[in-house]
């Protein structure tokens, strides 16, 4: 009686129990080959040549049987095991409270060691700030003037007087007077210059978030402006420990829950948060019509601050002036009252 074998190719071979004598004399097999057809699979009987230096080919009678079954191919049960095979391995692997690896840095990625030549750029930064504008990080130029915001297609310091936050166009080299004349001030999340954002890690612009915290429960300003979007997208991911979804992302005024700083303990409600395109050149995404609009609107809040700090000022001015009176008269009178006669 005939037995059956099924090879690696997914090909059955028969052997006969048939004499010595039977057995053709080329060294043939019987190969029993089940190949597929759209409504079932045909079984096909052929002589394959056993001997690899035959150059014969033997014929056979082909004996075809319909199968009403549909049969998978060897392709597929192959792909099954593999995928089961992988699965199984990543289980073995797996090790419970394992965390995840360090994170890529991006292929554009620069070690402080390659601009390591250049300083970096001084804060600006003193009491009573209305508004402390945060940049990224000094840029070649920058780095080099000593100023921030110093090459010549950053359009900062434009858009701060179109935005009506500085009196008249200022040059980089006054970024020194932004907290003595107009209560302003500037500081970046990362503090090493590079040629671009491209060569920073998103784990050192995260870690510069606490720097800013840091700075804000210092010097106390009123708001602070975030030159970029990719800033802001770091405060979040410290803030909250996820990525920012879309939804999520707006420029201009942020909800005060976002606040900067917030120190409760000393009364400080936090730096209310304000997001603008960044002054960058490259930055050619928004219009210039619309970068200037969010400038204006942060210089008329800052404009109706000052106003309001003004008459605060003249108020209490006028308080003061009213309480230094009635004390000098009062010291008057006391020194003109005649003393009493001893007599």
């Amino acid at each position: 009686m005939a037995t059956r074998a099924t090879s690696a190719s997914g090909r059955v071979l028969r052997s006969s129990s048939r004499s010595r004598s039977e057995t053709p004399a080329t060294g043939n097999a019987v190969v029993e080959e089940e190949t597929t057809s759209f409504k079932g699979g045909i079984k096909k009987f052929a002589l394959s040549n056993a001997t690899s230096g035959s150059t014969s080919a033997a014929s056979a009678v082909v004996e075809t049987t319909e199968i009403t079954q549909t049969v998978e191919t060897t392709d597929s049960t192959e792909m099954k095991k593999t995928a089961v095979k992988r699965k199984y391995t990543e289980a073995l692997s797996y090790k419970a409270g394992a965390s995840p690896g360090p994170k890529k840095k991006n292929s554009s990625y620069a070690p402080p060691s390659k601009y390591a030549h250049l300083n970096g750029v001084p804060d600006q930064l003193g009491d009573n700030m209305y508004c402390m504008f945060i940049g990224l990080n000094p840029g070649i130029a920058t780095a080099q003037a000593g100023h921030c915001y110093a090459n010549p297609s950053n359009f900062f310091w434009r858009l701060m007087h179109k935005g009506g936050l500085t009196s008249r166009l200022c040059r980089p080299q006054e970024d020194v007077i932004l907290p003595s004349e107009f209560n302003l001030g500037t500081t970046n999340i990362v503090g090493r210059p590079t040629a671009a954002q491209a060569e920073l890690s998103l784990e050192e612009m995260d870690e510069g978030v606490a720097d800013l915290e840091r700075k804000c429960r210092q010097y106390r300003p009123e708001s602070v402006c975030l030159v970029g979007k990719a800033i802001w997208e770091s405060v979040w991911r410290a803030k909250h420990g996820t990525k920012m979804t879309k939804a999520q992302f707006k420029f201009g005024w942020q909800d005060e829950k976002e606040n900067m700083g917030i120190d409760k303990k000393n009364g400080y409600p936090g730096a209310r948060i304000y997001v603008v395109v960044s002054t960058s050149g490259l930055a050619a995404g928004y219009s210039m019509e619309y970068k200037t609009q969010l400038w204006k609107e942060l210089g008329d809040w800052v404009n109706m601050r000052r106003a309001e700090r003004a008459e605060a000022a003249k108020q209490k001015g006028k308080i003061t002036d009213v309480e230094e009176s009635a004390a000098e008269k009062s010291s008057v009178n006391a020194a003109t009252v005649e003393p009493e006669s001893s007599d």
